[in-house]
């Protein structure tokens, strides 16, 4: 056995491997106690280090939380002429550390004519935390974030964000009282902010979305580097009558070096992105109280023909603005002149494509080998002039080219010549017509001219002033159209001036033709009208229409909306309809001329006509209808009103010529009922019918409002196996009730508010005479008043069958029946009353002259 007094070096020496054998290995448990002991130190003297300052700035955040926070908000106060209002606030010395941060909630900032200059949901400053300990805190960074600022400059120049005191010097030290918060700027930012700049006196208007901006810089030297980045959506941007740039992306990286005291920036790096359009821009801008001073260069260094949308106004741009090319393309640009509340600068943008390609979503193939070099000049007092000179490209296969110059952009001049060919296989989106799904064909644009001011053009009483010439031929051309094939085969357009004259065309829409023969003037001012046509564009027309073949069905389907409640919601639905009932109010409240008419054969719903002669003149929003035809075995002459107003309606006055009964029930689809129909009815039938008619704005019938009166003669007439007769069956040969005879019928009808009235009128038959009165609704509830002669139908219990079904003699008799009907046609009930019956029908000989004299009101107005 070894000693115990072993040294301990010799167990830690590294030389040695293992003790020597038999060496007896001190207690596991001394060594590990001593390791646990030093642990512990090191952890607790970890916690003191790092634990304590945390403690600290939790007490320091806990103290002085609300007095940091109200004494930043009182500072910012002190230098505006209005106040800066906030809900919550929060000190935090932890999430930014080694910086601290201020976060302000609900943050209303007034502006200087008593509304809001900013709102938003966060307002956050930065500063560094050691500033804490000293006499200042100086903020280096501002956030801002959710929220809208709106700047608005009035009629006289005063703009709403002048809310700032004019700064004076301070003392190198801070005095007693004073605040002891310093802004030191770096950095400040703004996350997805609603901007609205409205400038009453330029009548300029932009709005903005900022997704992300940026601007960082020692703000407090005389001269330092600032760099900013940014990522906007323009929503408009709106200067005078026009709209530039909507819905367009706007990007910037941009490096300027500052120089304060002289109000110096110079522009070192930037790149500007303008809707896929990204140039490189240099230059200087100086500030000077009232303006700033701008001389800018910028050069593309990626881009397509899209910039030439870019700098068109409104609905132009919204239409070319998908537009792109692909070729030796360039385009460069100056900015010069002073920018203030009343100065604008000289602009200038020159682009040039060759040997290029146009593409879009509205042309099916592309416009190939393009030329041409588009230049744009706005000068400071707001003139200038818009060109694209010597277009050239081939569509198709077919040439095709323009010019266009707008000069005076103040007040415009406008010279336009076209040549060329518009092969629609390749062109039919450009009609820019959800429903045009496919074309073909051609049309031909034969030295269009068109020059003079825009003013002119767009005024019918100065279109005088505008000279234009040229022709559009049309070749086979052809457009699908909801599915419908609408084919141009033939005839030219010429434009003379304000003559617009339309020679021999000849269009087929599905199963209709037309010839169509006639002029029309102040078709440029239609054109150029705007969506609510404030200068009252009116095309005032007269031509002849011939049609071997006129589906109204067909048409009224193919311009009807498309959609369905199943594809789209019934609201949706509701909602385009009522948008198409107001489109079609605009154009037809542009409208002025008549249509003589020769139809041939038509067709609406279900009735057949022919040989129908006429004229269709319209008067804004109202349709005049006057002309004879031949229809349902018979003839109609037929006069009225249609008014295509937002809730449109139909005023008619037919006259009615031996007509035949029951091809009428055919083709009137039986008036909806099912009691009485054409399988019931022979006969002739001869009147006067007035009606009024009313739609909704979705299109649907308002049965409420449907007024008709009627003046009906019915001759030679026959009644077939009519169930509700069966009722008299008890004391009539049922033989007679199965096939009613009955020579002269007249009576006056009138509907109102879905119910139908029928005064008393004699009913003359093989089978009994009787007199009938009352009314029936559109829900077939009955209320009728009849009276039998007795006498006859005492004769009829006794006699035999009359095979010759001779109507009986109108015998007025010593002995009547008097019956009331009511109830619904599927149950109604038979009573006797003859104190109803006759009341009845001395209410409807006062209903048969209310009608008698309305019907002779309304035929007697003269001929329209």
């Amino acid at each position: 056995m070894l000693p115990t007094d072993t040294p301990d070096a010799f167990y830690r020496n590294p030389d040695f491997s293992a003790p020597p054998p038999g060496t007896p290995t001190p207690p596991p448990y001394l060594k590990p106690r001593k390791k646990w002991r030093w642990l512990r130190r090191l952890l607790i003297g970890l916690l003191l280090i790092v634990g304590l300052p945390l403690l600290a700035l939790v007490l320091i955040a806990g103290f002085f939380d609300r007095q940091i926070t109200d004494q930043l908000i009182a500072e910012i106060n002190k230098g505006l002429k209005t106040e800066l209002k906030v809900g919550d606030t929060r000190l935090s010395l932890l999430s930014g550390f080694p910086s601290a941060s201020v976060d302000c909630y609900n943050v209303k900032l007034k502006d200087a004519q008593g509304g809001y200059l900013l709102v938003a949901e966060t307002l956050s400053f930065r500063f560094d935390l050691m500033s804490l300990l000293g006499e200042q805190v100086q903020i280096h960074t501002v956030r801002i974030s959710e929220g809208a600022v709106r700047v608005v400059v009035n009629a006289q120049g005063k703009a709403n964000n002048a809310i700032f005191k004019e700064s004076k010097p301070t003392p190198g030290n801070t005095p007693a009282g004073e605040s002891t918060l310093r802004l030191a700027l770096e950095n400040a930012e703004m996350v997805n902010m609603a901007i609205l700049y409205d400038n009453q006196l330029t009548r300029q208007t932009l709005e903005m979305i900022v997704k992300q901006a940026n601007v960082a810089g020692n703000f407090s030297a005389q001269q330092y580097a600032l760099s900013s980045q940014a990522n906007l959506k323009i929503i408009r941007f709106d200067s005078d009558s026009s709209r530039y740039l909507a819905g367009e992306q706007l990007n910037y990286d941009a490096v300027l070096a500052v120089d304060v005291k002289k109000g110096l920036y110079d522009l070192q790096r930037v790149e500007l992105s303008v809707g896929g359009n990204t140039f490189s821009v240099d230059g200087i801008a100086v500030t000077q109280p009232d303006y700033t001073e701008l001389n800018l260069k910028l050069a593309s260094q990626e881009g397509d023909i899209s910039m030439i949308a870019n700098l068109l106004p409104g609905a132009y741009h919204q239409y070319f603005r998908d537009f792109q090319s692909t070729g030796a393309y360039s385009c460069s640009g100056t900015v010069q002149g002073r920018l203030g509340k009343k100065d604008q600068p000289d602009v200038r943008f020159e682009v040039r494509l060759r040997d290029g390609k146009v593409n879009s979503e509205k042309l099916q193939s592309a416009l190939s080998n393009v030329s041409f070099r588009a230049a744009y000049n706005a000068k400071p007092d707001g003139s200038g002039n818009f060109e694209i000179a010597d277009f050239q490209g081939s569509f198709g296969g077919k040439p095709f080219g323009f010019n266009l110059k707008i000069s005076d952009l103040n007040d415009p001049l406008v010279d336009f010549k076209c040549n060329g060919v518009l092969p629609l296989e390749a062109a039919y989106g450009l009609f820019d017509n959800e429903g045009i799904r496919s074309g073909d064909g051609y049309i031909y644009l034969n030295h269009l001219s068109v020059q003079g001011r825009y003013a002119d053009m767009v005024s019918t009483r100065r279109i005088s002033a505008v000279q234009t010439s040229g022709e559009i031929r049309f070749e086979a051309a052809e457009l699908m159209y909801n599915k419908v094939s609408v084919k141009m085969q033939s005839g030219v357009l010429r434009l003379t001036d304000n003559v617009f004259t339309a020679d021999s065309l000849r269009l087929q829409a599905g199963r209709s033709d037309f010839a169509l023969q006639g002029s029309a003037q102040n078709l440029l001012p239609v054109l150029f009208a705007d969506s609510l046509n404030t200068k009252d564009a009116l095309l005032e027309f007269s031509a002849q229409l011939e049609s071997q073949n006129l589906d109204v069905n067909q048409l009224l389907e193919m311009f009807s909306v498309q959609e369905t409640a199943s594809s789209v919601g019934e609201q949706v639905l509701d909602s385009l309809k009522i948008q198409q009932n107001a489109e079609r109010k605009l154009n037809t409240d542009k409208l002025k001329g008549v249509f003589e008419a020769t139809i041939h054969h038509f067709q609406y719903a279900k009735i057949d006509g022919s040989n129908f002669n006429g004229k269709f003149e319209f008067d804004h929003n109202e349709l005049h209808i006057k002309g004879n035809t031949d229809a349902m075995q018979g003839q109609l002459a037929v006069e009225g009103n249609a008014f295509f107003e937002l809730r449109p309606s139909l005023k008619m006055r037919v006259t009615a010529n031996n007509l035949d009964l029951q091809t009428m029930m055919a083709q009137c689809e039986n008036f909806g009922q099912d009691v009485i129909t054409d399988k019931n009815l022979r006969g002739r039938l001869s009147g006067k019918v007035a009606l009024w008619t009313y739609w909704t704005d979705t299109g649907d019938f308002d049965y409420d409002k449907l007024r008709v009166l009627a003046d009906v003669h019915g001759t030679n007439g026959e009644v077939i196996d009519l169930k509700m007769l069966e009722d008299f069956s008890t004391f009539v040969h049922i033989e007679d009730l199965r096939r009613v005879k009955f020579t002269d019928l007249q009576n006056y009808i009138e509907i109102s508010k879905q119910e139908l009235y029928l005064p008393a009128m004699l009913i003359q038959s093989n089978a009994l005479n009787l007199t009938i009165s009352g009314k029936q609704s559109f829900n077939n509830d009955i209320d009728y008043k009849l009276k039998v002669n007795a006498g006859q139908v005492l004769l009829n219990r006794i006699k035999k069958h009359d095979n010759d079904l001779d109507p009986l003699p109108a015998e007025k008799g010593m002995f009547n029946l008097f019956y009331t009907i009511v109830g619904n046609l599927d149950k109604y009930d038979m009573k006797r009353s003859k104190k109803a019956v006759k009341a009845e029908f001395e209410r409807s000989e006062s209903r048969k002259k209310s009608i008698s004299s309305a019907l002779e009101a309304e035929f007697a107005v003269p001929e329209m």
